[in-house]
């Protein structure tokens, strides 16, 4: 199953093989969402310490890296066996999550298209062993020409992210220069901070079985193990 040039085609497809890798991973991805969750919920809440900032960020990287391997093993996705492993997935997540990030502060258009062009990215790091910059690369070219199918398809999820982003910035706002309602927003913060942790947990979720999903559809070599889930 080829990944189709029509955007709304083309996102139907990506969201339905999202949909069966989850459901193939499904312990791998209730595992992240809901540790994820519950422990950044715990450190907003100061029910846990900041100084578990760090602890926690270490074991959303070891979650992510245990839920992309579910979904793409669970997914038929690695039939010999995954041939990178950690040492490849970590410096690939660095790079690409600190280009995504300056490029989102920076205009936010560059941190969209940088997001859509690596989404296979990991895929093509654990299923088939490639080294950061190779990685970078065939993740790049594979999706030049189904960007805006991609893109489509990325969209709930980053929207789903941008919910924290700008209720942040405008409860900071709001405290600066709205003086009178600052004490409103300490108040009553607890289901705000929940929701905004959920809304940012099932957003990076998504994004990761999308990326799969994307490699899936891309790849070289994927098209008749997709043909086998049809």
């Amino acid at each position: 199953m080829e990944l189709s040039d029509d955007a709304f085609e083309g996102a139907k497809q990506v969201w339905g093989e999202a949909i069966r890798l989850l459901r193939a991973a499904w312990p791998e991805a209730l595992a992240y969402f809901a540790v994820t969750v519950t422990v950044w919920s715990l450190i907003d809440l100061q029910v846990l310490g900041d100084g578990l900032m760090v602890p926690a960020m270490i074991v959303d990287l070891v979650l992510a890296y245990l839920l992309t391997m579910g979904l793409l093993t669970n997914g038929g996705l690695a039939p010999g066996g995954l041939k990178g492993n950690f040492g490849g997935y970590f410096p690939v997540w660095l790079i690409s999550g600190f280009a995504i990030l300056f490029g989102f502060i920076l205009l936010i258009i560059p941190g969209i298209i940088l997001l859509v062009r690596w989404l296979p990215l990991y895929g093509f790091v654990l299923a088939d062993g490639e080294m950061s910059m190779e990685a970078l690369s065939k993740s790049w070219e594979a999706t030049t020409a189904k960007f805006w199918p991609l893109l489509l398809a990325v969209l709930a999820p980053m929207a789903l992210l941008a919910i924290p982003f700008f209720t942040l910035l405008y409860s900071e706002f709001s405290s600066i220069f709205i003086d009178e309602f600052s004490e409103i927003y300490v108040k009553t913060p607890a289901i705000y901070l929940v929701m905004t942790t959920i809304c940012s947990g099932l957003g990076l979720l998504t994004v990761t079985a999308i990326g799969i999903a994307s490699y899936s559809l891309l790849h070289d070599g994927a098209a008749s193990l997709n043909e086998v889930f049809e």
